[in-house]
Formats: C-alpha cells, sequence, structure tokens
C-alpha cells in the first residue's frame, strides 16, 4: 500500500470518527444537512503516469530524432479546484451530480539519452455523480463515477516545436473516473470532504516529423474538499 494511500484512510477513520462524535446533526431540507445545491473549494495530491510508444514514420525532410530506444519518467503534482452540485436523499440514500474544474499538472518526460519529450496535464474538466448512505445524521460514505476531460500538451521534442510552428500539441481526452470517499458536516452549512478516485485517460498520438507517439495517461487522486451547502 502506497504512502498517499495511507494517509487517505487515516485521514478517513479520523473523519469517521469525528462523525460518530457529539457534533450537532444540522439540518437541510428534509432533515439532511446534504440536500440541495452546494458549492466546495478542493486540494488534491495526484499521481500521473503515460505509456508512451513512439513509432517511426518516412518523413525524409524530418529524419527521427528519437529511434526505437527510449525511457519515460512520470511526475506526480498537487493541484487544487472548485466544484458544484445538488444533493437529493431517498430514505437512507443520498445521490448527487457535480460539476468540477480542477487545475493538475502532472507529466511524463520520455528520454532516448539525447533528447527529451515532456507530455503534461495541465487541468481538468469534469461531470460526476455520487451515490451513498447515511452514517450517521451528519455523515455520509459514498461511491463516484462520472466523465473526465483532460487537458495535455506538449511543445515538441526538446521544446524545438513552439505554438507558431503549429507542431504544439494541446488536446482535450477524456477519460472515465471513479473513486469513493466520505463527507461529515463540522458547521452548519460546511461539511468536510475526503475522497479517493483513478481514471484511465483516452489514447492519443503526437506526430513530429519522423517520430509518431503514441501516449496512454491515467491517473489517481486524494482530495480534500470544503463544501458550502446551499439550504
Amino acid at each position: 500500500m502506497t504512502l498517499n494511500r495511507i494517509k487517505f484512510l487515516v485521514f478517513i477513520q479520523v473523519m469517521l470518527f469525528i462523525s460518530v462524535g457529539p457534533l450537532q446533526a444540522f439540518a437541510g431540507v428534509d432533515g439532511s444537512p446534504f440536500e440541495g445545491p452546494y458549492l466546495g473549494v478542493t486540494t488534491s495530491k495526484s499521481t500521473f503516469s503515460s505509456t508512451i510508444a513512439n513509432t517511426i514514420v518516412s518523413t525524409a525532410d524530418k529524419p527521427s530524432l528519437f529511434g526505437s530506444s527510449t525511457s519515460a519518467k512520470s511526475k506526480n503534482s498537487y493541484g487544487g479546484g472548485i466544484f458544484a452540485g445538488y444533493g437529493l436523499n431517498y430514505g437512507p440514500v443520498y445521490t448527487s451530480a457535480e460539476a468540477g474544474f480542477i487545475v493538475d499538472k502532472g507529466n511524463t518526460i520520455l528520454s532516448n539519452g539525447t533528447n527529451t519529450i515532456k507530455f503534461s496535464q495541465s487541468n481538468t474538466f469534469e461531470l460526476n455523480v455520487r451515490a451513498g448512505f447515511h452514517l450517521t445524521e451528519n455523515a455520509l460514505i459514498f461511491g463516484m463515477f462520472g466523465y473526465s476531460g483532460a487537458n495535455m500538451k506538449s511543445h515538441g521534442i526538446d521544446e524545438r516545436s513552439k505554438p507558431t510552428d503549429g507542431l504544439s500539441y494541446n488536446q482535450r481526452l477524456t477519460s472515465l473516473r471513479y473513486g469513493a470517499g466520505v463527507e461529515v458536516a463540522v458547521y452548519e452549512n460546511i461539511s468536510l470532504r475526503g475522497e479517493y478516485t483513478k481514471s484511465k485517460v483516452g489514447s492519443d498520438f503526437y506526430l513530429d516529423g519522423s517520430d509518431k507517439f503514441t501516449i496512454s495517461p491515467k491517473t489517481s487522486r486524494i482530495m480534500f474538499s470544503v463544501v458550502l451547502h446551499m439550504y
């Protein structure tokens, strides 16, 4: 088990302990502190990695700078963002729909020992649904499933290709994101949320001269959020 997952599990245990403590169960719509519209801010610790394959194509005036011998090294990142949604209760069952924008800058650098090329993620736009149930009057546990559009960028081999050259790679790739978490109401209208999510981003390719790079990114993320419920 990775250190990040251990930290997340410790955080979840603390939140669950808080949820069964002597906190007041704040009443929202239908007696729930989680029902109705909400806004939130989040911080995240993300892992990022990409499988990158280079295929040499025949372009006589732009020979391959990489060849087939390469190695890849990925870098994780911290990030943050905003989200908004609406929650509903059906007895003990809780559901919500949510949209968010997260700035997240992990990257993978491919190298053959001489030349390098970096593919990086700059942000994600997300549409998620959550479903779960109440552990107590002021705490719930949920699973999450949704769509994510990740903005991927590269500026060419050793950054020799500038945006004005028409060779820069800048695409928003789609993925399915899934995960789970807990949310605890700690003050009137305010709750804390912790969750862990994973996604496998759709594959794409980037052509630079005779080098055709096929990238297949994947990410995981630990998120800690403050949520304002507007009931």
